[in-house]
């Protein structure tokens, strides 16, 4: 299988190879190589993505699980969640898809997250999962599914001390493995049907039928060479010995599962995360430092054969003076490389501070100019306002000067046109205040999105939020050129709900959003386009328990080269100078981190535009994540 792994990878036949790397993870998750398993079925999920999405949330489920089963919940409920948001984009197929695998890989997070209740969702859901249309070739795996499903939400009520509840749920799952001679035990399932049992009979106080059912268990995965559930039932046995204060099969398990333990983790590392993650995250620095580690490890395998022939050498001094001196010497400038080595390594961590150093000021940067963009609008949506005050003022002063003129005239001043005189001047100090209330209310309209509290969410009008910072984005370039002119789209839901969320955040990313899409259709509009007239749109949905944001734009576009690096910090398309290249990339964490939603980009070149973003409604789960 590896060698047509090499054969395809050279013929670039990439759907041959996403169907090697699948085969090769299943036998290696069976041994307990979790990374390499993973990492094979990491790569099998990024190939068939590219030409088949069931395959692709079928993948994206099996990652997520073996996850759960390694030790690593936050990874698990990631690619699970991944899986089901793949799931929800492809188009039905009644009674033949089915979701169980995914839920009970949930549930198995949870549980290790010691998140019970959300854990018996998942059992729950998995049930609910099992398919129904009887017609299909897998229907004879209905069964097994269930009464997977059944122990996996036993196995939870009993996390919950609920174990009168488990007793039916063990008794149904028993009947249909015993029925249909399903064989649990011998599956890579992790939530295995005799290692239920033994908990349940544990928990009644029944320790020889708990120990019968550990054992079986425990046979069951040496015999299937599971060697994961091989380890769990070694521990569980030495555990349930040692409560019984039986200290010699205690003494014997837990050696068996000391010396399976080390053989794993000297295998697959400690860290529990897949080696292919690291390789596709941070392939550029991770080459310098893994040759680094390489110099490293060789310098040290010398080192300690050096020492091993040095101590030889010193049994034979007095025959072998002449060598004891050579290995000395040798000895000495292994530790003058070590010396170097450990130059470097400082050099390597002080070169790393100062990345970090010129990242932290380029993200200020990129905040500096964001609050520029909102200063400049919002100096120009309340220049007006305060324009109508000053001349309002201007003329009152006038009126004023009229009025004591007339009074100075005693008798014979007109005593209508001194009624007309401050008729005007009550009209102008309505105006004035008409206007100053308008100034303060686009004041205090910012100072609500802008001083909630540092990184407090509150109920928000993702609508009026929208609005606002659409026409300060658009006052802020206006500011800058004054010849500038755009026509501003709004397609507000009526009804939109309000969404908790951080709303100076928020209020970030969109006015870095509509600054972009100025900037595009500018651009467009500055290449003297025939009849081309500049347009920027928002548009606010429900869809999904998400309400979306879509911002849109007639500009430039981009091309599909861009789109897969337009969320990468430091990449940009402005000339050098104009950008920073952080500003998407700090917008995709604050959504998709901080508010765990979902920032994405349909664009075609030369025609313009969509940003599309997605927030869950308060208290839901996000649906997808693209």
């Amino acid at each position: 299988m590896r060698a047509k792994v090499a054969q395809y990878q050279a013929r670039g036949s990439w759907q041959n190879l996403s169907y090697c790397h699948f085969r090769l993870g299943l036998p290696l998750v069976t041994q307990g190589d979790y990374n390499q398993g993973i990492s094979h079925y990491l790569r099998a999920a990024d190939l068939v993505g590219t030409f088949d999405r069931y395959q692709q949330e079928n993948h994206l489920k099996v990652v997520g699980y073996y996850y759960a089963e390694w030790g690593n919940p936050a990874q698990a409920l990631r690619y699970l969640r991944q899986s089901l948001a793949v799931y929800a984009t492809l188009p039905r197929r009644d009674g033949y898809d089915y979701l169980a695998y995914t839920y009970r890989g949930m549930a198995q997070a949870y549980r290790q997250l010691r998140d019970y209740p959300a854990a018996l969702r998942g059992a729950n859901q998995s049930l609910a999962g099992v398919p129904t249309d009887t017609t299909r070739l897998y229907t004879a795996r209905v069964p097994e599914v269930r009464a997977y499903g059944l122990t996996l939400k036993s196995a939870v009520l009993l996390d919950m001390g609920r174990g009168a509840e488990a007793a039916p749920l063990l008794a149904r799952a028993q009947q249909l493995a015993d029925s249909l001679k399903l064989g649990i035990g011998n599956s890579g399932v992790t939530i295995e049907l005799d290692a239920t049992w033994a908990r349940y009979y544990a928990a009644r106080g029944e320790p020889a039928r708990a120990e019968a059912a550990w054992l079986a268990a425990y046979r069951k995965a040496r015999e299937g060479k599971e060697v994961p559930l091989r380890l769990a039932y070694l521990r569980a046995l030495t555990d349930f010995y040692t409560r019984r204060g039986q200290t010699e099969p205690a003494g014997r398990y837990a050696r068996l599962g000391l010396a399976l333990s080390d053989s794993l983790t000297t295998q697959q590392g400690a860290f529990h995360l897949a080696q292919y993650e690291a390789e596709r995250a941070e392939q550029a620095q991770q080459a310098r430092i893994q040759g680094l580690r390489l110099a490293q490890v060789q310098d040290a395998a010398r080192a300690r054969r050096q020492r091993l022939l040095l101590g030889a050498t010193l049994a034979v001094l007095a025959l072998l003076a002449g060598l004891g001196f050579v290995l000395w010497r040798g000895n000495r400038r292994q530790q003058q490389a070590n010396a170097l080595l450990q130059a470097q390594r400082d050099e390597t961590a002080q070169a790393l501070k100062d990345l970090q150093f010129t990242q932290a000021q380029l993200i200020q940067k990129e905040k500096m100019a964001s609050l520029g963009e909102l200063t400049a609008g919002i100096a120009h949506e309340i220049q007006n306002p305060l324009n109508f005050v000053n001349n309002f003022s201007e003329v009152s002063a006038e009126l004023v000067a009229e009025l004591r003129e007339e009074r100075a005239k005693g008798t014979a001043a007109d005593v209508g046109l001194e009624e007309e005189l401050l008729e005007d001047l009550t009209q102008n100090l309505g105006r004035i205040g008409h206007h100053g209330r308008r100034a303060a209310g686009i004041v205090k309209g910012m100072l609500e999105h802008s001083s909630s509290g540092a990184g407090e969410r509150e109920p928000t009008d993702l609508n009026r939020l929208c609005d606002e910072y659409l026409r300060l984005a658009y006052q802020g370039l206006r500011a800058k050129d004054k010849n500038f002119n755009a026509a501003l789209n709004t397609d507000f839901l009526a009804d939109l709900p309000t969404v908790t969320v951080i709303g100076a955040d928020v209020g970030r990313v969109l006015l870095n959003l509509f600054t972009n899409a100025f900037y595009a259709v500018r651009q467009r509009q500055l290449s003297g386009e025939p009849g081309y007239q500049p347009q920027v749109g928002v548009r606010t949905v429900l869809l999904h328990q998400q309400v979306q944001i879509q911002v849109t734009d007639n500009g430039t576009g981009m091309s599909p080269a861009v789109q897969q690096k337009i969320f990468q910090p430091f990449f940009t398309t402005k000339p050098t100078g104009e950008g920073t290249g952080l500003g998407l990339s700090l917008s995709h964490d604050i959504i998709a981190q901080g508010h765990d939603g979902s920032l994405s980009v349909d664009s075609q070149e030369g025609q313009g535009s969509i940003f599309s973003v997605a927030l869950p409604l308060n208290g839901a789960t996000p649906q997808s994540a693209t």
